[in-house]
């Protein structure tokens, strides 16, 4: 066999390796999914604009970080509830709903623009689809931002390494 041959730089590119769970861990790659994830948002709240007579759920729309007990990073873009959030009705515009009667609680009443009534015969909501279309559209710019970003975060930690 050869003697006298020598690969050099094999020590510090396995030191490299073992460290980037480390230093691309969760915390870079959630700063990864979210900042792609805007782009998301931004269309979401485009589309959803047209449809959301009340501004509620078009105000409601953002990104949630996924509490994952593993190593995984997770976001989630989409109309939030809870916490001065009301994207109670998303689903509904996404949707749509059938014509329904709609009644009030044993022993109540409803209240309808000022007068109290026992029922309502509601005509529906004709479905104004806007996550769909919004991830039809920038699916390809987030899928690209996040793999531009992860090459760039990978080739800045391995430009401090001596290979020679």
């Amino acid at each position: 066999m050869s003697k006298g041959l020598e690969f050099v730089g094999f020590k510090e590119a396995a030191q490299v390796l073992d460290s980037l769970p480390k230093r691309v861990g969760n915390k870079v790659m959630t700063k990864v999914l979210r900042k792609n994830a805007g782009i998301l948002v931004r269309e979401e709240k485009r589309l959803s604009s047209n449809a959301d007579v009340t501004g509620e759920t078009t105000r409601s729309i953002g990104i949630l970080v996924g509490r994952n007990a593993g190593s995984a990073s997770s976001v989630t873009v989409g109309p939030r509830r809870g916490n001065g959030y009301k994207g109670h009705h998303a689903h509904l515009l996404e949707y749509g709903a059938a014509p329904h009667v709609i009644l009030p609680k044993k022993g109540k009443t409803l209240a309808f623009q000022g007068r109290l009534i026992r029922r309502v015969n509601h005509p529906g909501l004709a479905a104004q689809p806007f996550i769909r279309p919004a991830v039809a559209t920038a699916l390809p710019q987030v899928q690209a931002g996040i793999q531009t970003d992860l090459r760039a975060c990978l080739d800045n930690n391995f430009q401090d390494v001596n290979f020679g």
